[in-house]
C-alpha cells in the first residue's frame, strides 16, 4: 500500500459551501404532453491568491434549470455552489494553477452540484428526480472564452 504522502496531487479540493439553492413546482398534468428542459450553467473564478505555501483560488458554478409542458412552467431550479481550492506554489505558477481551478475546479463543482439536485429534487418529489447532465468543461471553457472575447470586441 502507498502512503499518500508520495502521491498527493499539488492541486486540492479544500471545500464547497451552497451560496444559493431555490425550486420552484407546479402541479401540472404532464401525462399526454412532452416536457422541454432547458438547463443552463457557468462558472465565474472568484479570487486567486498567492501566499508563501499556498495558492487559494474560489470559484463559483452556477445552474439554472427549467421545465415546460406545452408553455407552462412545470419547475424552476436555480443553484450557486463555491468552491476553494489548494495550490503548491513551489510546483504550480498562478497561471497554471488558474488553469486547473477553471478545469479541475469546475469539474468538482459540477459533480457536487450533480448530486445536490438529484437528492432534492428526489426529496420534493419530483419524479424522476433531476439528473443533471455531465458536461464537457474543455468546451464549456472554450465557449466561456469565445464570448468574453466578443463582449470584448463589441465594447471597444
Amino acid at each position: 500500500m502507498m502512503n499518500t504522502e508520495k502521491v498527493l496531487a499539488d492541486f486540492q479540493f479544500a471545500g464547497n459551501r451552497i451560496c444559493k439553492y431555490s425550486i420552484e413546482t407546479k402541479n401540472i398534468d404532464t401525462n399526454r404532453n412532452s416536457t422541454k428542459t432547458d438547463y443552463n450553467i457557468d462558472y465565474n473564478i472568484l479570487d486567486v491568491t498567492q501566499d508563501d505555501d499556498k495558492i487559494i483560488g474560489i470559484i463559483e458554478f452556477t445552474v439554472d434549470i427549467k421545465a415546460k409542458v406545452n408553455n407552462s412552467l412545470l419547475f424552476k431550479i436555480a443553484l450557486k455552489i463555491e468552491g476553494i481550492f489548494l495550490g503548491n506554489p513551489d510546483k504550480l505558477d498562478k497561471e497554471k494553477f488558474t488553469s486547473m481551478l477553471e478545469l479541475n475546479g469546475t469539474a468538482t463543482l459540477s459533480q457536487i452540484a450533480r448530486s445536490y439536485i438529484l437528492a432534492n429534487t428526489a426529496l420534493s418529489g419530483l419524479n424522476p428526480p433531476i439528473k443533471l447532465p455531465m458536461i464537457n468543461i474543455h468546451s464549456l471553457k472554450e465557449l466561456k472564452n469565445k464570448e468574453n472575447n466578443d463582449k470584448k470586441r463589441v465594447a471597444k
